[in-house]
């Protein structure tokens, strides 16, 4: 039986965050509505807690979730049915605007889905249920760990950056930082047969890198990257550099490290900025490639949950702590510790 209500997540201020109680939604058309088992805290709630612009409150946090299928509205297209396990890709895509159109649907234009001001907006995946458009809907294999079905997300953020690189076989790229996002990169960079070397001031996860397969693991504080890179290379350079961590001094040791025709792919956002002075002549004589990568698209996504499924990554080492709903204060202080990967809140 599903319950007349459901209880939301709602970040309603820095530093504060809401468990409400609201009506339970009932799907409609081509919704779907999903009892959320697993909900991991990414940097991006993250920030809200740390505090983002006054108009970004309140706002209904969590979009790396896993669950359950209890129903579904008539026309309904994902091939889910009810009682099937479930991963959640919670980011809207209007489909209909510019980017959306050009197959850009990771910068759809109407990503807030209409919000309103001063009414709570976001996916709304820290919650023990949640009402999301069948697109969203992505079948999983039964008999898996919901936490881990619920870093899909991430997995498909990462698999994005890849391949928007033309890496080959037996071709070098260089991971800088190692948290979640640097060790997933390593990991799916060894699937595609390129050899990686991370560059993470801590210790603790450059062991952690080495374990996972890293031809290298430097310290970026200490050692030369470049040299380093260069010694692993005959003097060439990495074919690519993945920037997750770091700020504006890792990218400015990124460039010199690349190879001629080499990609800097700036898959994490830089707090506070600071500025990036680039020799244009560097780019123009090496033919260098400089670039971003923001969250996930539609194939992406399809290729994570194909991933897990198949388990093709191994998503367990990033799961440091389990924090039963609704502790959501508490486990997003956990998740803001340097001693944690993903915290994830999991429901009953």
């Amino acid at each position: 039986m599903i319950p007349p209500t459901m209880q939301t997540t709602i970040f309603t201020a820095p530093g504060r965050v809401e468990v409400r109680t609201i009506p339970m939604p009932e799907p409609t058309d081509r919704q779907v509505l999903v009892q959320v088992k697993a909900c991991a805290i990414c940097t991006w709630e993250q920030r809200f807690y740390k505090g983002s612009k006054p108009e970004d409150y309140p706002f209904r946090g969590g979009h790396e979730a896993s669950g359950v299928v209890v129903a579904k509205g008539p026309n309904a297209l994902c091939d889910a049915q009810v009682g099937d396990p479930v991963c959640l890709e919670i980011m809207v895509r209007c489909g209909q605007c510019h980017y959306c159109r050009r197959g850009m649907d990771n910068l759809c234009l109407n990503d807030r889905g209409g919000a309103l001001p001063g009414q709570p907006w976001g996916p709304g995946g820290m919650s023990d249920y949640v009402l999301v458009d069948d697109y969203m809907v992505y079948r999983a294999l039964g008999g898996q760990d919901f936490a881990e079905l619920a870093l899909a997300e991430p997995v498909s953020c990462v698999a994005r950056g890849i391949r928007r690189t033309p890496l080959a076989f037996g071709d070098t790229a260089v991971v800088q930082g190692a948290g979640v996002m640097g060790l997933l990169h390593l990991q799916l960079l060894s699937r595609r047969g390129v050899r990686v070397i991370v560059a993470e001031p801590d210790p603790i996860r450059r062991g952690h890198a080495a374990a996972l397969g890293a031809a290298c693991a430097v310290d970026p504080l200490s050692d030369d990257l470049v040299k380093c890179v260069h010694g692993h290379t005959d003097g060439r350079g990495a074919e690519a550099v993945f920037f997750t961590a770091g700020g504006v001094p890792a990218i400015r040791s990124a460039i010199p490290a690349l190879a001629k025709g080499g990609w800097l792919m700036l898959y994490g956002s830089v707090h506070p900025k600071g500025d990036l002075p680039v020799d244009p002549n560097d780019i123009h004589y090496r033919e260098l490639n400089i670039t971003g990568t923001f969250s996930h698209d539609k194939e992406s996504f399809r290729e994570a949950v194909a991933l897990l499924n198949e388990r093709l990554v191994d998503v367990a080492p990033f799961i440091s702590e389990r924090v039963p709903f609704p502790q959501v204060d508490y486990a997003m202080q956990r998740a803001m510790a340097m001693d944690t990967y993903r915290v994830v809140v999991e429901f009953a």
